[in-house]
């Protein structure tokens, strides 16, 4: 046994004799349970009230709201939280940074080609003429499911689509599509926690894809919600340290914590271009429905 518990006020327990000896670790040293990647990078954002949510860009985008209670919904996934006394509701799309990096790979290789050569981020490069492109990219919508997709569809056999394509289209249609897709499976779970009556006041971003903040302006229009981030965005590693610092008692509480995060970034949804996109979310959520026993036969 790893640690022992001095009494039951104890948040944290201590490493034991017989475990100093093995393990070389002090006796009495604090020991606390920690969390997995995505609860500890949502405690790094700051999400830590019922009606907080996070965003969390990486390979997937992943989403935890905070609920006052557990919610039953075969779309999406609900259980307990890091917080005493707060629940979550949880979702994610299976390719958020793998499906722009699919697009450096196979359509931008220039750009690649181009960092290599100057050192400017070939994402970067790859958002250049984005912003010509009105909302909704001129008709085309893209599906997102090029590795299957988690919720709210749970179906690993889903697959990517781009409809609408026309000849007026370029790469750059293509690719603002692309992140335009993410927007709408964030607005989707939005939905679905509102359906089941957990309200989102507060939209908190975090990860890699917060280094674009033409993607966060397209997300907060698409969705209606600020969206906000923190001065710190090391993400689950800086989660665990002031998880570790509340369980051994050097911060008193999660309330106390939240005083030591200092605001980032703020993007503001655009109440025109909300109003444009809603006409393409409504094409996207009907899409899958329409096209989903076709997928199962590819």
């Amino acid at each position: 046994q790893l640690a022992e518990v001095k009494d039951t006020t104890d948040i944290a327990g201590v490493v034991t004799q017989k475990a100093s000896l093995e393990t070389g670790l002090a006796p009495g040293t604090p020991v606390i349970v920690g969390a997995d990647d995505s609860g500890a990078e949502a405690i790094s954002t700051g999400v830590f009230e019922v009606g907080d949510m996070m965003l969390q860009f990486g390979s997937s985008l992943y989403m935890i709201g905070l609920s006052s209670k557990i919610i039953k919904d075969r779309r999406i996934w609900s259980g307990g939280f890091i917080i005493p006394g707060v629940y979550s509701v949880q979702g994610g799309t299976n390719a958020a940074g793998t499906l722009t990096k699919w697009y450096r790979d196979h359509l931008f290789m220039d750009a690649a080609a181009e960092e290599n050569d100057t050192g400017e981020n070939a994402y970067q490069i790859m958002m250049r003429g984005i912003d010509d492109i009105p909302p909704g990219s001129d008709g085309l919508i893209t599906l997102p499911y090029i590795a299957g997709e988690r919720t709210p569809l749970n179906d690993p056999a889903a697959k990517g689509v781009l409809f609408g394509l026309s000849i007026q289209h370029t790469r750059a249609h293509m690719y603002r599509s692309a992140l335009e897709a993410i927007g709408y499976t964030v607005a989707q779970h939005l939905a679905i926690f509102q359906e089941n009556g957990v309200r989102i006041n507060r939209v908190l971003a975090v990860g890699g894809g917060t280094k674009n903040p033409k993607w966060l302006h397209m997300i907060s229009d698409i969705t209606g919600c600020r969206i906000e981030t923190t001065k710190v965005t090391i993400g689950a590693s800086f989660g665990d340290a002031i998880m570790a610092a509340v369980g051994v008692g050097h911060i008193p509480n999660f309330k106390e914590l939240k005083k030591i995060f200092q605001p980032g970034d703020v993007y503001e949804p655009d109440e025109k271009r909300h109003r444009q996109y809603r006409h393409y979310q409504e094409i996207f959520d009907r899409l899958y429905p329409s096209t989903k026993k076709l997928m199962h036969r590819v």
